[in-house]
């Protein structure tokens, strides 16, 4: 392992984790223990009561021990394998690693659920013997979440038989599309010739200064995704349609769930939502200043994150690596020191190569005590700034991994509160540095992120409820999700966008993520409710110093008092989300000007 920094090479190092990739004994060894751990799991919490008294606590406190040890080994495991694929999707054997724990997993879903049916009719007196104990007070939001998990549930049967079908079928299906997007090859013409790219790299000629490049890569994109588009609108027929089954017996609609996941009230994210609609007409002058800017009437789409101004030379990756310590250390020593280890401990795979998934993600490994980054980096001011964003994730995992498994496992929304404050951090750093044309294109970049924030997540959350609503009037097929995809997105742009991506159902991986619905609106929360804590640190020094404890309590509280704790808001106001959001205004006048200058 190199400990040297900045490093050289960009892949990843998992032999720490689990010694010989695919082909690694150990990990053998921990799938098979774990499949004999939790079947016994079973068995002890099909034995467990309700305590009277007390005294009754000390065997609830060992199966809680034993229940959160195996779920951070089965988490460890499961980052392990999902790595694996992500970055060898033309290995067979290394697609198949994650499905190699889909018993175990079941099982550990079929533990919770005898958790819940336990838990369903307990009374505020059983409960408080819980609650009242010090055994048991940093369990206090895990336990009310799983009390109210129960009240919400079908009775246990079907529950265990949801549980064991969903491996096979509701999962499956994600599955099925992950193998099938990994896969998939991009034609794209370049220099005369047809050259085959990855999803990820065909991506990254999207923000390629030459127009024609860009749309070569849409059309190559499109093409690619048209092909898969059957057996994707299958896989998504039978993702809505089972979720909306299971939905429907427990008693809720499509955001029940995902609002509970994400520990947020309903209020919240209409609100969050209100705002983000009253700055539309303000990012709509951003992209029409932008499509004045490129020399065209309307921008399309293609065009959405074509470089301005002056982009940088090329970026090497060590380059990269050594500006966002640099810049974080002024900010945070400890948080830049973090952010030094991890990079030069190789636990970062950033090469530009096919054969990889899309996108881009940190995963924990709660046992060994470390974080894994995995990205595609392609050289430039936009690749800086996702690697930037993943280390601020993985350093709020660090923060929080000696708290108890029960403390650790926070929502969505509030998980993206270091990740963009360190994103904020280098993108600031950046401008400040920068000047004339170089500063428009960084400029650029912040609106365009804006953009994805304030118009483009809120219309994948109205397109994501658009499907639940047609999957319930019959059968979701190709045509069908591209039309309402064109209607929702020419919607959300208005004028300033000639042409939407119809495709965009297909090639977001996020529609098809089957544990976690409604993969969209924690993102527009990550973003403004970080821009305020980003914000309250700049002005306040003994708040960053504090900045902590803050991210502690993300596993620890629900994101209403977590707010009013720090930031003393009310998240159910329009105007704390139009406040984070209130620098935009001036951000598209700087850039307007800018532009004029240009012209």
């Amino acid at each position: 392992m190199s400990e040297q920094f900045p490093v050289e090479d960009p892949s990843w190092d998992l032999d720490p984790i689990f010694e010989g990739g695919v082909e690694s004994e150990s990990f053998d060894r921990e799938v098979e223990l774990l499949n004999r751990e939790v079947d016994e799991l079973q068995q002890e919490v099909a034995a467990l009561e309700l305590p009277q008294e007390q005294g009754q606590l000390g065997r609830w406190r060992q199966f809680f021990d034993r229940y959160f040890q195996i779920s951070d080994r089965l988490r460890e495991a499961g980052s392990f394998a999902r790595a694996l694929a992500s970055a060898h999707t033309d290995e067979a054997e290394a697609m198949r690693m994650p499905s190699r724990l889909d018993d175990v997993q079941t099982a550990m879903r079929q533990v919770r659920v005898q958790l819940e049916s336990t838990f369903r009719n307990i009374d505020d007196a059983q409960f408080a013997l819980f609650t009242d104990d010090e055994r048991f007070g940093q369990m206090t939001l895990w336990l009310e979440e799983l009390r109210s998990d129960a009240q919400r549930a079908m009775d246990r049967g079907r529950e265990m038989l949801a549980a064991k079908l969903n491996r096979d079928g509701l999962h499956a299906w994600g599955r099925l599309y992950s193998e099938v997007s990994g896969r998939l090859e991009v034609e794209i013409e370049r220099d005369g010739q047809m050259k085959t790219y990855s999803v990820g790299q065909a991506k990254n000629l999207m923000i390629n200064a030459d127009r024609s490049v860009r749309r070569a890569a849409f059309e190559g994109l499109q093409h690619a995704w048209k092909e898969a588009s059957p057996v994707c609108a299958s896989a998504l027929h039978a993702i809505r349609g089972t979720q909306r089954t299971l939905y429907e017996e427990r008693g809720g609609d499509c955001l029940t769930d995902p609002l509970e996941v994400n520990r947020v009230e309903r209020s919240t994210i209409e609100a969050m939502f209100e705002a983000a609609r009253e700055f539309k007409p303000v990012l709509q002058r951003y992209l029409k200043a932008k499509a004045r800017l490129i020399g065209v009437d309307r921008l399309q789409w293609y065009d959405l994150r074509a470089p301005v101004g002056e982009e940088a030379k090329e970026i090497s990756y060590s380059e990269a690596q050594q500006f966002i310590v640099d810049q974080v250390e002024e900010f945070s020593p400890k948080m830049a020191s973090f952010c030094r280890d991890a990079l030069a401990r190789r636990w970062v795979e950033a090469e530009d190569r096919p054969c990889k998934r899309q996108g881009g993600y940190c995963t924990s490994f709660p046992v060994s005590g470390q974080i894994r980054i995995f990205m595609t980096f392609g050289g430039t001011s936009s690749g800086v700034s996702t690697l930037a964003h993943e280390l601020g994730h993985g350093y709020h995992g660090m923060v929080m991994k000696k708290l108890p498994a029960s403390e650790r496992q926070m929502p969505m929304g509030l998980a993206e509160t270091a990740s963009t404050l360190v994103e904020a951090l280098v993108e600031q750093a950046a401008l400040r540095q920068a000047g004339g044309q170089r500063r428009l294109a960084l400029l650029d970049q912040r609106l365009e992120r804006a953009t994805a924030f304030l118009i483009n997540i809120p219309a994948r959350f109205q397109l994501e409820k658009k499907m639940h609503e047609l999957r319930a009037e019959g059968r979701l097929h190709e045509e069908l999700l591209s039309d309402v995809t064109r209607q929702v997105f020419e919607r959300a742009y208005g004028d300033p966008v000639a042409g939407v991506d119809e495709l965009f159902w297909a090639s977001k991986l996020h529609f098809f993520i089957t544990g976690l619905p409604f993969y969209n609106f924690p993102y527009t929360f990550g973003y403004l409710f970080s821009r305020a804590v980003y914000q309250r640190a700049l002005d306040d020094e003994t708040f960053r110093d504090g900045l902590d404890d803050l991210l502690a309590d993300t596993g620890r509280m629900r994101c209403e008092p977590l707010a009013q704790k720090y930031l003393d808001a009310d998240l159910g106001s329009v105007e704390f989300w139009k406040e984070a959001a209130g620098a935009l205004e001036e951000d598209v006048q700087r850039f307007e000007k800018s532009v004029e200058a240009s012209l």
